[in-house]
């Protein structure tokens, strides 16, 4: 027992021991971090006195600015903005009322749809059968057909030495309104052959009446346009008795006939009348008797030289050709097309220029140029079935020919024909435009086979 007790003892006097030392470091802490506030007050306090000290003469100086400077600057500045306030204001409120009054942003909204619609109306045209002609896959696949020219002179024409052509086009009886010369299309006459601008006559002298035709030579700088003036005559007049066109060139020294009226010189063949004559060239017989003389009975002599006032030659039809699929390209245009229904094909206008091919994919037939004077020919006899504006084609007539044979002939400026009626091969169907989505006057001509589009050159050539 007493064993016991004494060990009880000691371990509660190691207990005390223990909490009088954690209690002794507690107090030692808690002095030392009063000492050290008390350090930082009397610092404190030293270093106000210090800095004031120091500090003293500054804010002397201060004072002295703030109050013989700083206040009548801004006592001026006060009495400025007071007075001028008058003015600015009303002014400031007037060009702020333009950003915050709600009308005028809603105006501005309005202005600025306009502006988008009137450019989005004049931006340029895409024709419908050229639509994607832009893209880069069209320029991979399709470099070769972009704007490619063919240029073809009728056999009938190379046999006039004298003329030089640089395109064709056929004058027929519907071609005699020429009364306007376009420039460009008529050439001026240089030392070398060249073609200039064309400067035409307009004096507007009378010319003396003539019974005979004469011979004129061709001097430097004239134009067919100025010489049939000069004389008097339409332009048509000079072209026909010389076989030329109005797209035709002369040169210094080569000699025109001028008829002495306008019409048509004709030399006459066997077998014929002054009847079959007048009804062949448009005309009557009695102007062709009163101004050749001649008598009601009298006789023609083969040869004879006849002037046929205010006649037109009978309308050509031209020249017919019937191409064989196989003879047209060589493998590297695609599919050939299937072979042609029976019977000729010809070429649907006066010229032979292509600017545009048929690739197969994106453009579905040819592009033709030409101008508005230039007519537009069927190039089968066939039914015409469309007579209308047809969305991109504008103005565009359709023809049926059997068979499943369709042709179509875009982007016209005048109709000759309607639905239902019946037409022949190499009938003009009307004139030449740029209607619809179309840059520029030209014919767009397709050949439709059973609803499939076919290359219009395994069919038609220009010859």
């Amino acid at each position: 027992m007493f064993f016991l007790k004494v060990l009880k003892n000691l371990h509660f006097n190691k207990i005390i021991s223990e909490v009088s030392i954690k209690f002794s470091i507690k107090q030692l802490l808690i002095r030392f971090l009063l000492s050290v506030l008390r350090g930082f007050v009397r610092l404190k306090q030293s270093t106000r006195q210090v800095g004031w000290f120091f500090t003293r003469p500054f804010l002397n100086l201060v004072r002295f600015l703030f109050k013989w400077l700083g206040l009548p600057i801004y006592r001026l500045s006060f009495f400025l903005r007071r007075h001028f306030a008058r003015l600015y204001n009303p002014a400031k409120n007037r060009f702020l009322f333009i950003f915050t009054n709600r009308y005028v942003f809603h105006a501005a909204i309005v202005t600025v749809a306009a502006v988008t619609s009137v450019i989005n109306i004049q931006a340029g045209e895409v024709r419908a059968e050229t639509f994607g002609s832009q893209s880069l896959l069209f320029g991979i696949v399709n470099n070769d057909t972009s704007v490619l020219v063919d240029e073809v002179s009728s056999a009938r024409m190379d046999s006039l030495a004298p003329v030089i052509y640089s395109d064709i086009y056929s004058i027929s009886a519907k071609d005699t309104e020429i009364d306007l010369l376009y420039e460009g299309q008529l050439a001026i006459v240089s030392e070398s052959g060249a073609i200039a601008t064309p400067t035409i006559s307009e004096s507007g002298e009378s010319v003396a009446a003539r019974g005979t035709t004469i011979n004129y030579t061709v001097k430097e700088g004239d134009v067919l346009g100025a010489i049939a003036e000069k004389y008097g005559l339409n332009l048509n007049t000079i072209l026909w008795a010389n076989s030329l066109t109005y797209r035709s060139t002369i040169r210094p020294g080569q000699t025109l006939v001028v008829p002495p009226t306008d019409g048509v010189l004709y030399s006459v063949k066997n077998g014929d009348t002054l009847s079959s004559i007048a009804k062949k060239y448009n005309t009557t017989t009695d102007k062709i008797m009163a101004f050749n003389s001649l008598s009601s009975g009298g006789a023609l002599q083969i040869s004879q030289s006849l002037m046929l006032p205010d006649a037109t030659p009978p309308t050509s039809a031209p020249v017919s050709y019937t191409a064989p699929a196989s003879s047209i390209f060589t493998g590297t245009r695609g599919a050939t097309a299937p072979a042609a229904a029976t019977g000729s094909w010809i070429w649907p206008t006066d010229l032979c220029t292509i600017t545009q091919y048929y690739n197969g994919w994106s453009h579905f037939g040819l592009d033709i140029d030409g101008d508005y004077i230039n007519n537009i020919y069927t190039t089968r006899a066939g039914t015409v079935v469309r007579a209308s504006w047809f969305d991109g084609y504008g103005n565009c007539v359709d023809v049926d020919h059997g068979g499943g044979y369709i042709t179509r002939y875009g982007h016209l400026s005048k109709f000759f024909v309607s639905v239902g009626d019946v037409v022949g091969a190499g009938e003009a169907l009307g004139k030449m435009g740029t209607t619809g989505r179309s840059t520029g006057t030209h014919l767009h001509f397709e050949i439709i086979q059973s609803g499939s589009r076919l290359n219009p050159l395994n069919f038609i050539r220009c010859k």
